[in-house]
């Protein structure tokens, strides 16, 4: 791992994009490497936001860049602003549409398909992505993180869960959620039903999204 200039470029962003462009890849290359969106790309690099811990991880695996080196960069102005209510409040805010578990299967099946034209209603929340939709828990092979009756916001840009994390993803019979582990490569159940069995999906299931947040609606 060649170790850049630690003067220069000064900023997340720019140390970003100067990387990016040493390794000759542009941000559409780059962004379906670590599983986002060019714009996503396009954002960080134009100081507009800066990239989670997490993924700063992940740009650094595939720029082959020390991730210290990425994260010692200057913040962008807004991701500066250290006040407790600042990064809340500069989420945006998105009129989310919740559907079914068989038009989320949709999202994965057809290239244009939009949630919008699927949507039984719509619950206001805010995010750093509008590539989301919500669904309804309708069993219980979840029911340790997610009871019955809960919505569940899935951001459908994001594809790659991480350790533990919780995603929809498309199996035969349909869409339905899931616990990522790495550890044996499987999607697996988190139930308190010792009944429900592990439906041992692999890691080539398709992933259609991650779980962003849950909300108990009463």
């Amino acid at each position: 791992m060649a170790i850049p200039d630690p003067i220069s470029p000064r900023s997340i962003g720019e140390r970003i994009r100067h990387t990016r462009k040493t390794r000759g890849l542009s941000q559409a290359d780059l962004a379906k490497r670590i599983g986002v969106s060019q714009p996503a790309i396009a954002n960080w690099e134009s100081g507009l936001h800066d990239p989670r811990r997490v993924v700063l991880a992940k740009l650094a695996d595939v720029l082959d860049a020390p991730v210290d080196w990425l994260a010692a960069g200057a913040r962008s102005m807004l991701e500066s602003d250290t006040h407790a209510a600042a990064a809340y409040l500069r989420r945006g805010i998105y009129h989310v549409p919740v559907i079914s578990f068989e038009n989320a299967a949709r999202l994965a099946l057809e290239e244009n398909a939009d949630p919008h034209t699927m949507a039984e209603d719509y619950i206001v929340v805010t995010g750093n992505s509008n590539k989301v939709f919500a669904v309804f828990v309708t069993d219980d092979t979840m029911n340790l993180i997610f009871v019955r009756d809960t919505l569940v916001v899935i951001d459908y840009a994001d594809k790659s869960p991480t350790e533990g994390g919780c995603c929809l993803v498309l199996q035969e019979e349909g869409s339905v959620l899931r616990r990522w582990n790495p550890s044996v490569g499987r999607f697996e159940t988190y139930s308190s039903d010792p009944n429900l069995q592990d439906a041992g999906l692999n890691g080539e299931t398709m992933v259609i999204g991650c779980a962003r947040v849950s909300i108990r609606l009463h």
